[in-house]
């Protein structure tokens, strides 16, 4: 009796674990589940349910900052200007090459002799802002070697009047005459700067 028992329990240990497990098969007609092992052929494939990830972005490089515009642009009319900002600023917007040689192209051909003329323009102006700037500097030196010409003097006016007033009665009337000359000269020039 206790032979049968035993055996009775592991019949009924080795079913309820075969129950327990299941099976991913797969068919000509899709994938099925079952509680017994797949047919043979059949394929058994291990598989996982739950949340599915998404695949992770493709990395792409940044892109590359627009180049400072040209001075000559603002000499450009409307259309070649918006030609040249469009090829400026292409890349950093991430138009394809072979659209900005496109664009190149087209500004040779448009403006190639408005580019030329603006790039001229923008050379003489920028000549004459240095010619004013180099006025302007030597104006500044000019101005400045002559205060210090004119403080030079004024401070040898002013050693002369000391020493002759220190003698003044010494002096005879010509050269009392001749310090008041000076001293009046000192006032004009000296203190009223």
């Amino acid at each position: 009796m206790h032979a049968f028992l035993g055996l009775f329990l592991a019949l009924l240990l080795g079913t309820t674990a075969a129950h327990g497990q299941t099976y991913r098969c797969s068919s000509g007609s899709g994938t099925y589940f079952s509680d017994r092992p797949c047919a043979a052929g059949a394929p058994a494939k291990l598989g996982a349910i739950g949340p599915v990830r998404a695949p992770a972005p493709a990395y792409s490089p940044p892109l590359p900052g627009a180049p400072r515009a040209q001075e000559h642009v603002r000499y450009l009319g409307a259309e070649c200007a918006s030609i040249n900002e469009a090829i400026r600023t292409g890349p950093s917007r991430g138009v394809r090459h072979d659209v900005v040689y496109a664009l190149q192209d087209e500004y040779r051909q448009k403006c190639g002799l408005e580019d030329q003329d603006a790039r001229r323009q923008a050379r003489d102006d920028e000549v004459k802002q240095l010619q004013t700037q180099v006025a302007q500097r030597d104006s500044a030196k000019a101005q400045r070697r002559q205060t210090e010409a004119q403080s030079a003097q004024c401070l040898g006016m002013r050693d002369v009047i000391s020493l002759k007033r220190r003698r003044e009665s010494q002096l005879n009337a010509k050269e009392v005459e001749a310090l008041r000359d000076l001293e009046r000269s000192y006032n004009e020039r000296c203190l009223t700067r």
